[in-house]
């Protein structure tokens, strides 16, 4: 393994957000020297920096959210949710139904959605029939804004387009989620995924964009060399920093982003230990900085390598298991996939982080 911590100045920086300067901090801490090989001296880059110092475990904290609704951040991460390929790019994947007017649909809404009125007529009913609607993994509605209980009173005053869809598609059997906040709240966060085009077609959703998913929301993403060098995808992002977890692959914008390369190999000989601690102080110490950045964490595919430094940041950093860590991956990103080697490394980083073993093997290979 090799590890290069490349500095920039303030001029080759982006124009569209200045990233924050650790590299000074990272470069004299932990990457004044190219690291080869797997068995160097380790002793300086300990999880903690202090062998004896272990961490008590926490739980990681979920927001609370009404049953039946989903955050714009999970709706974000369905939107780019990849299993082999993009699953937006399969047209029974998701079902996103519109519930606002047909003007403000024309103007802009999230990208795939459908005009609820062109699936569930007010006077004619469900224009799709239910054999139909059953082919789709996700039924998604949403109304401009939104997050009362649904049927409340107050749901039903204030989106009663959208209650209306909700039930008629309860009735039939179906289970649709509202987006928590509407399509304001969403457009706000995301509006990249927001467009006036009408993408209904397989051909035409191929032509999207899919982005690195979002971790820690607003700091943390994960995902492929494919988008760590797309450079609309890292302005949309706001990314002002790349841990590069690829062996052959190059900084795609090294004058603009501070970059942590570290030279992996996902097989089953990669030893990570002296990428575990470098990817995870570097994350934190972009994250906790003031103003902080935002980090994307990439390998070829955005599912071994890179997911393994990840994890090993959610426990340092966040105190949680590795089981823990696992599953709140997992959840915003489900191709998730350290390879066994890994998964034992990481183990071990566990006991090292927290004084003894938290997880078992056989706990995440279910």
């Amino acid at each position: 393994m090799g590890v290069v911590l490349s500095r920039v100045s303030n001029s080759g920086r982006a124009t569209y957000r200045e990233p924050v300067d650790v590299s000074q901090t990272v470069h004299s801490s932990i990457c004044d020297r190219e690291v080869n090989g797997t068995n160097s001296d380790c002793s300086s880059v300990s999880p903690s920096g202090n062998k004896e110092e272990v961490l008590v475990p926490t739980l990681p904290e979920t927001a609370c959210v009404e049953r039946g609704y989903i955050t714009p951040q999970q709706t974000y991460n369905l939107l780019n949710a990849e299993e082999g390929q993009p699953a937006l790019f399969d047209p029974h994947y998701i079902l996103i139904l519109d519930c606002r007017s047909a003007e403000q649909y024309k103007e802009s809404h999230v990208v795939t959605a459908r005009a609820a009125v062109t699936v569930i007529h007010p006077e004619l009913g469900c224009l799709i029939g239910s054999l139909e609607l059953q082919k789709f993994s996700i039924i998604l509605l949403y109304a401009e804004e939104g997050s009362s209980p649904v049927g409340s009173v107050k749901a039903r005053k204030d989106s009663p387009e959208l209650q209306r869809c909700f039930f008629q598609l309860s009735a039939l059997g179906m289970d649709p989620v509202i987006l928590l906040g509407g399509f304001s709240a969403f457009s706000t966060l995301y509006p990249f995924l927001c467009t006036p085009r009408m993408v209904l077609l397989e051909t035409e959703r191929h032509t999207l964009t899919i982005y690195p998913s979002e971790i820690l929301e607003g700091a943390l993403y994960q995902g492929s060399v494919a988008q760590a060098s797309d450079y609309h995808i890292i302005k949309n992002l706001h990314i002002t920093h790349v841990v590069n977890a690829t062996a052959n692959y190059p900084n795609a914008f090294p004058n603009m982003l501070c970059y942590l390369s570290l030279h992996l190999s996902d097989d089953s000989q990669q030893d990570l230990v002296e990428a575990l601690p470098l990817a995870s102080r570097f994350i934190n110490m972009v994250l906790s900085a003031e103003p902080a950045g935002r980090v994307l964490v990439h390998c070829s595919l955005g599912r071994s390598r890179s997911s393994a430094l990840t994890l090993a940041f959610l426990m340092e950093h966040r105190h949680w298991s590795l089981l823990h860590a696992l599953r709140w991956l997992k959840e915003r990103r489900a191709c998730t996939a350290p390879n066994i080697n890994f998964l034992c490394q990481l183990l071990s980083y566990e006991e090292q982080l927290f004084g003894s073993r938290l997880t078992s093997l056989e706990d995440i290979r279910r």
